[in-house]
């Protein structure tokens, strides 16, 4: 992905630019790592939005997961970041295997 925050302060001031360009109220937490931030959205509804606005544009489905969701990953100014949306299109039945 992109480039590394060089500290935990620098990811740390990073989410501080991530509310002031997505607004406060969007974002329910942030999970803040030396190298990424993870962002969750007050409504997974508003994932997919939140990554455009981000510029993010890869897009992972974990249709198996209760309930599913995909995960938006990309770089934004500088930083690795992973923002949770509501899973994409129709939910699939997940195979199993059989028993």
């Amino acid at each position: 992905m992109g480039a590394i925050a060089g500290t935990l302060a620098d990811s740390a001031s990073g989410v501080r630019d991530l509310l002031a360009e997505v607004g406060d109220a969007r974002i329910k937490w942030v999970e803040v790592f030396r190298d990424h931030l993870v962002v969750h959205p007050e409504r997974r509804s508003e994932g997919a939005a939140i990554a455009e606005q981000l510029g993010i544009t890869v897009a992972t489905d974990y249709p198996a997961t209760r309930p599913g969701f995909t995960m938006w990953t990309g770089c934004w100014n500088g930083i690795d970041m992973y923002v949770y949306g509501d899973l994409r299109g129709t939910t699939r039945a997940v195979r199993s295997w059989p028993t």
